[in-house]
Formats: C-alpha cells, structure tokens, sequence
C-alpha cells in the first residue's frame, strides 16, 4: 500500500487534501466505483487515525521525516486548507501492486467541492502541482513520473481519484458511473461480510497479488488475507488468512506461533489459531506498550 501511494505521492496528497466534511456515504455505493479486478480493496478512517496513539509516535514521525508532510505544507499555504484536518474517510481499491504503473482508485466523502474546485483551478494556473497538470472540464489531470491520474467529483459531496490506465478524462467518467460488478462478486462478498469495515483500517487482499510473492516462496500461498485494524483505544489487530484447506490452515497456523514466540514480549497479547481453511490472527498492543516501543526504536519508526 505504502509503495503504492509513494509512486503518485504528490498527486494523492492534491485530491486527499480537497475531503472536508465527517459525512460517511453506504460502503456499498463505494464498492461500486471500485475495479472489480482489485488486488487490495480497504477503506480507512483518518479521524481514528489522527486521534491515535499509533499516529502521534508512529505515523505522525514519519510523515516529518518524508515528502508527505512537506507536500501537504506546500498545498496547506497554496489553498488555506490543512489536509490533516480536512481529511475523513476514503475507501479505496488497488491493482499492479508492486508494478511500475499500477491502478488504482480512491472515493472521499464530505468532499467541499466549492473550495475544491477553487483550490486546484488556483494550483493548475499557478503550475504548483506540475507543469503536467491540467484542467479539462471537470476533471483535474495529473502525470508524474510515468504514470497518469486523473480527479473530479461524482456528487456535490463526493470525490474521486482515479491512478493508473485509468487516470484519463474518458477512464474517470467511466469509473464514476459505479458499474463495477465487484459488490456482486460471491467470493470478495463472502470475506466483506466476515470483516469490520467500522474500524479504522480494513483491507480485503487476493492471493493472486504480487505482494505476497515472499510468502511463495516459503510455500506459503494464501487464497486471500481480510480484517480490521482499530485503533480508537489501544492497538487490535483481527486479521484472518484464508488458506486452500483446513490442512493448509494448520501448517500455517502452527509455524506462526512458533515464529511469534520471540516477539512475544513486545505486545501486550497475540493469538492465532486455525479456523477452517482460515488462520485468524489478533493482537493487542495497548497505547501504554505503543508508546515504549516507539520511544525505544525511535530512530527505526521515523522521528525526526
């Protein structure tokens, strides 16, 4: 996900800084502008984030230590909007993870779209977002390094952006009719169903996708891996494997806990056990324990 955002970072940082409002549309429209060839689909909540423990000694240090944070400065005085403060919740699909061009797509909600509109006819005229970008009708369109996005509105309250093939003016006004076939799809249904979308951080993974070419190697091929991360209170992770057999699950299962017993100490508790085909695994890292751990591996977390 992290290299995935990097590859398009400045034109990410635009269209996520325009979100404005708390409001929160069905997950199902969502589902509807999301490729139904998705890789990776997830939806995260920046205002759970933001108030976390896990952001103040984790992610807020490393943001002050990479382009992010100064990209989001740069726009913050280019537009007078604080994309940390603006930012709710998005939901998102990618695919070509690990490629050099992947694809991807990313809905906002309580998107301002007045202030929106005015902020980057203000960016494009003044060539602040790239010498590249440029305004064609109602869509914003961005290239950078090889690779094309393209961002417009799809309601009074609701953005888009889109990455990759389909970062174009015709691709972003076909994604934005909400035809994909991925919320009718039984078996990415099926794991939706079984997963938290409320919490702060969910993601529904396919086996198929590059990023678990490591695991391969091991012999380790999952059919998929879904859950939740909340971080309201405490860090806990509920994350399940979904494995070809109950068999398949067990091994897993069972090497897993042999590997987890050295970091053991460092949360506050880890169980994993094989459910079926599925290997769920939960942990707990409690903000007290959080806090020691990123005082102790500062350097390695991102402090400045």
């Amino acid at each position: 996900m992290v290299t995935v955002i990097k590859r398009s970072a400045c034109c990410l940082a635009v269209a996520l800084s325009l979100a404005s409002a708390p409001a929160f549309a069905d997950k199902t429209d969502d589902l509807s502008l999301l490729p139904v060839d998705s890789e990776m689909v997830g939806g995260l909540d920046f205002q759970q984030l933001q108030a976390s423990q896990l952001w103040k000694q984790l992610v807020g240090p490393l943001m002050a230590k990479n382009d992010v944070q100064k990209e989001m400065a740069e726009f913050q005085q280019q537009c007078g909007l604080d994309p940390l403060k603006v930012v709710t919740k998005i939901s998102f699909g990618f695919k070509g993870i690990g490629a050099a061009t992947p694809d991807g797509v990313v809905v906002m909600h309580g998107v301002n779209k007045v202030k929106a509109v005015a902020c980057y006819d203000k960016l494009v005229k003044s060539g602040k977002i790239g010498k590249d970008a440029k305004k064609d009708g109602d869509v914003l369109l961005f290239t950078k390094n090889g690779n094309q996005a393209a961002f417009t509105f799809v309601g009074d309250n609701t953005a888009l952006f889109v990455m990759g093939a389909q970062g174009t003016k015709d691709g972003i006004k076909a994604v934005a009719k909400g035809g994909s076939a991925l919320k009718t799809s039984a078996a990415f249904v099926e794991l939706y169903k079984k997963t938290n979308t409320a919490d702060t951080l969910w993601v529904i993974m396919n086996g198929s996708s590059k990023a678990f070419d490591a695991m391969a190697s091991l012999g380790i091929k999952p059919k998929a891996v879904y859950g939740s991360l909340n971080v309201n209170k405490d860090l806990n992770l509920d994350m399940r494997v979904r494995m070809k057999n109950a068999a398949d699950a067990t091994n897993l299962s069972n090497m897993m806990n042999t590997q987890v017993k050295a970091a053991a100490g460092m949360v506050d508790k880890v169980t994993i056990a094989a459910d079926g085909s599925d290997v769920s695994v939960k942990v707990l890292l409690s903000d007290a324990k959080l806090k020691a751990l990123a005082t102790q591996f500062g350097g390695m977390m991102g402090k400045p």
